[in-house]
């Protein structure tokens, strides 16, 4: 399923307000897909090295990827993009994108981080 040019007050408030609580905020919603929850060990380690650890709870699991393009921007002025996931019609968790970052994925509670190392403005 792909969404395109939803307003801002036509985007799914929980997880408006799930990264509002986290310190970001949505531009646009982008996409959202439904499918079996599995990654390789070796990938799964790659988003846990990265703070990201919700996913081990999940595998196998069916999941709603939620894709957003986010107000806020990188130093190189991209837009940041922010991943939620729910299983169940419940958010399980997320992760940003940070277009010029390798590897580009990051923990959502580390806007604060982010912004002392100039990574985003």
């Amino acid at each position: 399923m792909l969404i395109s040019g939803c307003a801002q007050e036509n985007l799914n408030k929980p997880h408006k307000q799930y990264l509002s609580d986290k310190g970001w905020e949505i531009k646009k919603a982008i996409e959202a897909e439904t499918y079996t929850l599995e990654i390789p060990n070796e990938i799964l380690g790659n988003y846990e090295a990265s703070g990201i650890t919700f996913f081990d709870e999940y595998l196998g699991e069916t999941v709603t990827e939620y894709t957003y393009e986010l107000k806020e921007q990188d130093a190189g002025g991209k837009r940041l993009k922010a991943t939620i996931f729910e299983s169940e019609n419940e958010i399980i968790g997320g992760y940003g994108v940070l277009p010029s970052w390798t590897p580009g994925r990051f923990n959502l509670d580390e806007k604060q981080r982010l912004l002392e190392e100039k990574m985003i403005k």
